[in-house]
Parts: structure tokens; sequence; C-alpha cells
């Protein structure tokens, strides 16, 4: 039998993604205080795959088993950029602006499906039992929430992040294909 399997690796050597990120930005991924360090890991290794700039914690590292974070990051946790911070201190820091984009269902929500994500965005996502805090979720730009038609209707947190920043990609590959 002939094995159509192909290593990722191999599809997608000679890919070059520089010109695409020069124009579009390279996302970042913010969470507000997670708590869950297998959560922590997929997301470093969700924005390495994506292309994200980096990964902002807020909260403390203090708390968190890094061993374990590192160990679902795999070979991701060297490849990008990733750090803890306090709220307090990323929001004094966080430009006037910035394309905020809370990953979370609010009254103002759009459905992801309908909106049109900005360039140079800043994805944040919530803790996994509170979402995001009322003073992030102010700052925010928009808010988008992705339609779940099953019973549960929630997502895990990484599982979010992978649906909003894939749909962003694919969203920027449109836009640049059609010019």
């Amino acid at each position: 039998m002939n094995n159509l399997y192909l290593k990722s690796n191999d599809l997608f050597a000679g890919v070059e993604w520089d010109d695409f990120f020069s124009i579009h930005g390279r996302p970042v991924l913010v969470a507000d205080n997670l708590r869950n360090p297998e959560n922590m890991g997929a997301l470093i290794r969700l924005a390495d795959n994506a292309g994200a700039s980096e990964v902002v914690f807020l909260g403390s590292s203090k708390a968190v088993n890094l061993t374990r974070v590192k160990r679902v990051a795999a070979s991701s946790s060297g490849n990008i950029s990733w750090k803890f911070i306090e709220e307090k201190d990323w929001l004094a820091k966080l430009p006037i602006g910035v394309n905020l984009v809370a990953i979370e269902t609010t009254r103002n929500s759009t459905s992801l499906f309908e909106t049109a994500l900005p360039d140079y965005p800043v994805f944040i996502v919530g803790n996994e039992v509170h979402g995001i805090g009322s003073t992030i979720l102010e700052r925010a730009a928009m808010s988008v929430h992705i339609p779940v038609p099953g019973p549960t209707r929630s997502l895990n947190v990484s599982h979010a992040a992978s649906v909003v920043l894939f749909e962003w990609l694919r969203q920027k590959l449109l836009e640049t294909n059609k010019s």
C-alpha cells in the first residue's frame, strides 16, 4: 500500500513567511492568570506554530510547575519568547491603541467568523474558570467569541486560542492573496 503520510516539516520546508509577517505583523498571545501548566505549555506550542512573536502569562510563575509547562511546550519552549508578568505591570506598558482582541464571550463580543481581525493583534485568553478580568476587557479593542453548537458550549483555553489564531492567519492570507 502506498503511504500517503508526509511529515509536516517536509511539507512546509522552504515556505517563507517573512513577507507575510512584515505586512500583517506577528500576533502576540496573552493569557490572563491561567492555572493549568498543560494549558500554558499548549499555548506556547500553539504560538510557536502560528508564528507569534511571544507569549505573555499574566500573574506569577511561583505557583506554576514550569517543568510541566516546558514538557507540554516541547521544543517550542526554546523557539519563542515567553514570560510571566504581573497584570498591573503589563497594563502599564500596554500602548494606547494596541489591537487587543479578547477571546471571550461578552455582551459586546462578535462571532469570530463574522469579524475582520486586525493586523498586529494582541490576542488574550482568560483564566480557565473566571475568564478575562474586567480591567483587561475594558481595554480590549474588540471581543470575539467562537460559535459552539455542541451541548458543552465552552472550549479549552488553548483550543479557543488555536481557532482564533488560525482564523486570523486564514483571513490575512486571503487579504494577501487578493492584492
